[in-house]
């Protein structure tokens, strides 16, 4: 396995920054889908397109939530078997987790193709974005098996120390989604459903490819006849780990639709806003939570092979990169965030560009906070203490729902909706540092 990193030797820093260069890479070619929707619906279908694409957000990232945390669990696994060199291990939890993930798709095919418009309705969506949201949705709902085989080969290649393949089958994702939004929309006039078919075709795409490079580059994770018996003790295992990884995606997703609600309170113009400054945001906090998310791989190679004060050392390596990644977006944020506002939209109004603005400035520019909280959390994910983690993503929850409650229907105020960003990254950091102190001093006895 030439290909995959191992993070049991060597500099942390050196470590973290050749894993999370194509990691970085991968996941801002992944966002590349949503800021693809969003220029294309933007700009070909108008504003009230673009808003009735935002307003599903939440949900559709809900949905995504699942597939990931199930898929980061069973990364922890082969992250651990790899610091192991437990190469059937690899196998077992890559079959045991895709039944898992099946299980989970089919349920929320089934529910979801009912539930998309009440959701919408109980999220306050206007009249004229609702049916094509409800549409949107829909389709993100039946295809939710695309994101399941999409996110497991990733999780499979990055918990393998092999970030660059999994950049390779990111680029695949990416490329066909961008020409395929353009061929439904502009050329097809499927109008916002074309957006979400081209979405999970893609992802489909992604991963037929990353089954045929998994296949063909790593001969010892083929499995084979007897590693497609379903494992109880490991599928309890892989739901154990991944179910509170994937509830607290959920819960930080959850308090995300919850914003959409109180968002949606201030008409079209402040959700198609939001709509744009929400993938803008998304993008700059991208680099420091992908140092965060290499911790959860780190710190279970370094678990495995039992080297707790190597994961004392990766964590200090991941803050001070977020500390150099966060200050230099901040920077770029406070000069272009109003300027950038003109890629979804061709003459934005000047209201837009202001509250695209002020959302970045509080929300995105305090970017360091929301590393500190990720690199936190991602280590207790990776040392197999997922349930410590999902506590700091419940006051997480907490602080972010009730900043946006204050604000959108007491005092209708859109800056301290904002405030609820920065309040739920101290709030969802305080738990999982006190968790990581008490691992590493246990651990460090221990040895």
């Amino acid at each position: 396995m030439s290909r995959s990193l191992d993070m049991t030797a060597g500099k942390p820093l050196r470590l973290l920054l050749a894993f999370t260069l194509p990691t970085l890479a991968g996941n801002l070619l992944h966002q590349l889908y949503s800021v693809t929707d969003s220029v294309v619906v933007g700009r070909y279908l108008g504003q009230t397109a673009l808003a009735a694409v935002g307003c599903t957000a939440p949900v559709v990232m809900l949905l995504a939530a699942l597939m990931i945390g199930i898929n980061i669990g069973v990364g922890v696994l082969i992250s651990q078997a790899f610091g192991r060199r437990d190469y059937a291990g690899i196998r077992r939890a890559l079959v045991n987790s895709l039944y898992l993930g099946l299980a989970i798709a089919a349920v929320l095919a089934a529910a979801g193709m009912a539930a998309a418009e009440p959701i919408l309705r109980w999220m306050g969506t206007p009249a004229g974005p609702l049916r094509d949201a409800a549409a949107y949705l829909r389709i993100n709902f039946l295809t939710t098996l695309c994101p399941l085989f999409y996110y497991l080969f990733s999780s499979v290649f990055r918990g393998m120390g092999d970030s660059r393949t999994a950049l390779y089958c990111l680029l695949v994702a990416a490329l066909g989604n961008v020409g395929l939004d353009v061929l439904f929309v502009a050329v097809f006039h499927w109008g916002v459903a074309g957006t979400a078919w081209a979405t999970a075709l893609a992802q489909a795409l992604s991963a037929v490819f990353a089954a045929a490079l998994l296949w063909r580059r790593y001969p010892q994770a083929r499995p084979t006849r007897a590693d497609l018996r379903l494992d109880r003790a490991l599928f309890g295992r892989i739901a154990k780990l991944a179910l509170p990884i994937a509830l607290q995606s959920a819960f930080n997703n959850l308090s995300n639709l919850v914003a959409q609600s109180g968002v949606n309170a201030f008409g079209e113009t402040v959700m198609a806003a939001y709509t744009a400054a929400g993938r803008i945001g998304t993008l700059a906090l991208m680099p420091v939570e992908t140092v965060a998310s290499s911790l959860s791989v780190y710190a279970g190679q370094n678990h495995g092979a039992r080297k707790p004060e190597r994961i004392r050392r990766g964590i200090r390596a991941a803050l001070a990169l977020c500390l150099v990644f966060s200050g230099v977006l901040a920077a770029v944020l406070i000069f272009g965030g109003r300027a950038l506002a003109g890629l979804f939209l061709a003459e934005p109004s000047p209201e837009l560009a202001a509250v695209v603005q002020r959302y970045l400035l509080i929300t995105a520019v305090p970017g360091f906070l929301y590393g500190v909280m990720g690199v936190y959390q991602q280590t207790l994910r990776g040392v197999d203490r997922p349930g410590q983690a999902l506590a700091g993503g419940l006051m997480q929850l907490a602080a972010k729902v009730g900043a946006v409650a204050l604000g959108a229907w007491a005092l209708h105020s859109l800056d301290v909706v904002w405030l609820g960003w920065p309040l739920s990254y101290i709030a969802g950091a305080a738990a999982p540092y006190i968790f990581c102190r008490r691992y590493l001093r246990q651990a460090g006895q221990g040895k």
